[in-house]
């Protein structure tokens, strides 16, 4: 289940954060604890296991805001000043669990704060709606809502890879179907059946698509670390529906569940369109 946030700032002027996912993600991790405790704190401290394995899937992500106006950012800066009367997001759920709990009037008229030492927004929810369920065939045109991030390790270290990278088709494969397994843990899909299943192909053109550096854990700074990711572009995607169903509704790539990976999909694709 989607739902299309509406967000109306309290304050004229306001510093936004460029570093708003984790203030995001903890937001909706309250709201979730107000419908179902239990699954919000499972969520929050576990998450979904991939057998065998130390890797764990939320299966939820969040667009990044959607901010009609700023004024001019300047060199250096680490926030927007907003002018817009109103911003939104959109919030996905892939588990049917998290579509029941979360009830669209625990939305209305909360309060949403993102701030740091130095910066402080505030918003108040103006209305919710829920977006319609879009049914997803075999191959689908999709169209990024905020950073995508893929990795490959190298000497234990993450190695963030662009969709122009060779290898970005082949790591994005293997993440999509370990979020499947994390799900239907008897199904039995290596690397190779990977790639074999799940077929990648970049629509826009590279030299539009963008590179944008999170920082987890935003206000930690002991625990933060910075992953990279990609945004501005479209691409087409072949692959069983059920798989292509949990990238949709879950995120796509790494980092989900602090808002990587959201996409939308495209009525029909647009080659070298960077939309």
């Amino acid at each position: 289940m989607r739902f299309k946030i509406y967000l109306k700032p309290l304050r004229d002027r306001q510093k936004l954060l460029f570093n708003y996912q984790y203030p995001l993600q903890a937001w909706i991790y309250g709201l979730l604890a107000r419908a179902d405790a239990d699954y919000a704190t499972f969520l929050h401290q576990r998450g979904y296991e991939l057998a065998a394995t130390r890797k764990t899937f939320k299966h939820f992500t969040f667009s990044s805001l959607v901010i009609p106006r700023t004024e001019p950012i300047r060199k250096g800066d680490t926030y927007m000043t907003l002018r817009s009367d109103m911003l939104s997001l959109v919030i996905s759920f892939y588990v049917d669990k998290a579509a029941e709990g979360f009830i669209i009037g625990l939305f209305q008229e909360q309060q949403l704060s993102i701030y740091n030492r130095e910066y402080r927004a505030d918003f108040v929810v103006e209305r919710v709606e829920t977006l319609p369920v879009v049914a997803l065939d075999a191959t689908m045109t999709f169209r990024t809502l905020s950073p995508m991030v893929v990795a490959k390790k190298t000497d234990s270290l993450d190695q963030y890879l662009a969709p122009t990278n060779a290898e970005f088709g082949r790591f994005f494969a293997v993440n999509l179907v370990d979020k499947f397994r994390s799900i239907q843990p008897s199904m039995h899909m290596d690397a190779t059946v990977a790639e074999r299943l799940v077929k990648f192909e970049l629509l826009s053109d590279p030299e539009r698509i963008k590179k944008r550096g999170i920082l987890t854990k935003e206000g930690k700074e002991r625990l933060q670390t910075k992953v990279v990711g990609y945004q501005d572009f479209t691409f087409s995607l072949t692959a069983p529906p059920e798989l292509i169903e949990v990238g949709y509704w879950g995120g796509f790539g790494r980092y989900s569940a602090m808002g990587c990976g959201c996409v939308e999909v495209c009525e029909r694709p647009f080659a070298n369109s960077s939309f």
